[in-house]
């Protein structure tokens, strides 16, 4: 009896070290393309968050840099996409409300870039950008009187 639970016990073990080793790399491989990001490094930063999201189809702030990324492409209809998939994952995500209002404002989606600011100024944003969303809101409502 003993000698069967002990194989069980060590395939238990072996998956959760797998696991965490997975979470290791998806987290290093997500700062990766942060830092590529922030080099400018637009292809490389794609092809690590995608590894990211590959690897972890719930990792929202994946979804919310790779968004950044496309927007810094010129590619906004892909930004719009994947910003909206991070707020999908997770409802909290304040960034992900603040740029996807600013590019809605940018396309000139007005009413959606409303709804998104009053969104972000509930969850209780950081002051600085809490000013700039109110007022981004604010000229917005203005434009659409």
């Amino acid at each position: 009896m003993k000698n069967i639970l002990v194989p069980g016990i060590a395939v238990l073990l072996i998956s959760g070290i797998l696991i965490l080793a997975e979470a290791g790399d998806t987290e290093k491989s997500f700062r990766k393309g942060i830092e590529y990001t922030n080099q400018g490094k637009y292809d490389q930063a794609i092809e690590k968050f995608t590894e990211v999201i590959t690897g972890d189809k719930d990792y929202a702030n994946a979804y919310l840099a790779l968004g950044i990324v496309y927007i810094n492409k010129k590619m906004e209809k892909e930004a719009v996409t994947l910003l909206e998939k991070s707020i999908e994952l997770n409802p909290e995500l304040k960034k992900a409300y603040f740029v996807l209002a600013r590019l809605c404002e940018k396309m000139e989606e007005n009413d959606k870039a409303v709804l998104l600011l009053e969104k972000y100024l509930t969850l209780d944003p950081d002051k600085k950008f809490a000013d700039i969303a109110q007022k981004h809101l604010l000229r917005l409502k203005d434009k659409n009187e």
